[in-house]
């Protein structure tokens, strides 16, 4: 962990990510760069739609006590210059964690916030991220749980008390693709009850992103995540859908028509949190996290 903790004095609060690319985030920096990068030409930018043109800053001096997991160096404080995609950082681009440490940052002014996030592209939860299954090549699961554990592990050695927020779900298009969606509530279901039990936690709150773009089968994968979210109370939908796939492209996606969040977007999901579930949310609300064993 780099040596820059705020304060290691007090509870260190942490935020979970998991899922496919809208949960690695695909969130654009900035026009300028989306142009340098020479993005701009198979994938234009919906205007409006960047973290510069939003407000939200990309400038890591305005992080000053946020870090993010970022595999093969542990934490390293928020730059969304070269980390906030910690799987691809020669990618500049962000998810949800940005605008959410930028909250948690003036919520919690004398707390230091971490980032835990694995969101790689096209997987399934059938197969890539399903606990049991162990055939699949890019075993997602197992990739994330040892981030977690490696990185609670250095937490608890290093503050008085961690304490965990929940984990934002954003998942199910490649199941829906993959002819899966009538299996995506039961598999979702033991998803979650398995992280809660791997993670120690057993009310470890989900914040599932309710599907908005047009995918294969994606109503059927919607009415699934509706499904686990009213039989569970620590389970909830982050809701932007304008009732209208065209209204929810022009407002919600980077490049037109493509099935990926914007800044925007992930603004406007961080509202969704802020406003809902985490409303009034103080440190004692969030879930104290026990050393566990890792056997």
């Amino acid at each position: 962990m780099e040596n820059i903790g705020k304060s290691k004095t007090r509870t260190a609060i942490v935020f979970l990510v998991a899922g496919q690319s809208n949960a690695g985030g695909c969130g654009v920096i900035s026009p300028e760069l989306h142009r340098e990068r020479g993005n701009h030409i198979e994938r234009p930018l919906v205007p409006g739609s960047t973290a510069k043109e939003m407000g939200l800053s990309t400038n890591p001096e305005d992080y000053t006590h946020s870090y993010i997991w970022v595999p093969d160096h542990g934490f390293q404080r928020v730059d969304p210059n070269r980390n906030t995609k910690p799987d691809k950082p020669d990618l500049p681009g962000h998810g949800i964690e940005l605008p959410v440490v930028r909250v948690l940052e003036k919520s919690f002014p004398e707390n230091d916030i971490y980032v835990i996030k694995y969101g790689p592209g096209a997987v399934t939860l059938h197969r890539d991220w399903n606990p049991v299954r162990q055939d699949g090549d890019r075993p997602c699961y197992a990739t994330w749980l040892r981030y977690y554990r490696e990185g609670m592990a250095e937490l608890a050695g290093s503050y008085p008390e961690v304490r965990v927020i929940g984990l934002y779900w954003d998942q199910g298009e490649s199941d829906g693709i993959e002819n899966k969606a009538d299996e995506y509530a039961a598999n979702l279901t033991s998803f979650i009850a398995t992280v809660r039990d791997a993670t120690g936690i057993p009310q470890l709150p989900f914040f599932i992103r309710k599907h908005i773009f047009n995918w294969d089968n994606i109503e059927a994968i919607i009415a699934a995540q509706e499904q686990v979210v009213a039989k569970d109370l620590h389970s909830f939908m982050l809701d932007i859908d304008l009732g209208d796939r065209k209204k929810n492209y022009d407002a919600w996606a980077y490049s037109p028509n493509n099935g990926h969040v914007s800044s925007r977007g992930f603004i406007e999901l961080s509202k969704e949190l802020f406003e809902g579930p985490l409303a009034d949310a103080g440190i004692d609300s969030f879930c104290r996290y026990q050393v566990q064993d890792p056997g």
